[in-house]
């Protein structure tokens, strides 16, 4: 009987955070009450509060789900430097994230816009040992150790590689909310790779160009 109810509290914990993703998806994370959660979840309001303090912790766990396989895909992606080639490992990152940061930047964006909010997730990070910085810290690792096996440029910067990977990522599933759908016409994969290009090609002309 007890390992039934262990699978039954299991199963009902999943089952709100599953709505919880799914209605701060639809009407952002200002909008997403306890109620509206409940109601998604088809249980009891109260519910909720044995399995999470507050609104908040509820956030805290739907972003959680999402950002320890991220940090995880991060750590563990300086384990491939020099296989494949830099240019592969790294698109295929950039994909992932480009995912990871569809998935949680409602959450996010609910943080930014709520001071309380935004302090709990900063807390979160630094008592956990995650968020944004770990993930640049697993692509800027990666990169140096490329740099030492001469396949990164040695002046080139591995921390502010991985920063504008990174952050280009987030910023285009921002655009994604801000325009039209029929203005986002490229696939993760086709993003990811001009991404990983240009990084890595620069902007400055060949020799060629500029003779």
């Amino acid at each position: 009987m007890a390992v039934q109810r262990d699978e039954a509290t299991a199963d009902l914990r999943s089952q709100i955070l599953a709505a919880a993703q799914r209605v701060i998806q639809a009407r952002g994370a200002a909008s997403a009450t306890t109620r509206a959660i409940a109601e998604e979840a088809r249980c009891a309001e109260g519910s909720i509060y044995r399995y999470f303090t507050d609104k908040h912790a509820l956030f805290h766990a739907v972003a959680g789900e999402h950002f320890t396989k991220f940090v995880e895909l991060a750590e563990t992606l300086p384990q491939r430097a020099g296989s494949a080639t830099v240019a592969k490992n790294l698109e295929e990152f950039v994909a992932a994230s480009l995912r990871f940061y569809r998935a949680v930047r409602p959450v996010v964006g609910g943080a930014l816009g709520d001071r309380d909010f935004l302090e709990e997730q900063r807390r979160h990070f630094a008592q956990t040992n995650s968020g944004p910085m770990k993930s640049i810290g697993g692509v800027s690792t990666y990169l140096r150790r490329e740099q030492r096996l001469g396949r990164v440029a040695d002046g080139a910067s591995p921390e502010f590689a991985a920063r504008v990977l990174l952050g280009a990522s987030f910023s285009q599933t921002v655009l994604e909310e801000l325009v039209e759908p029929s203005g986002v016409t490229s696939t993760d994969e086709r993003l990811a790779r001009e991404m990983v290009r240009t990084v890595m090609e620069g902007l400055r002309p060949s020799p060629a160009a500029s003779a």
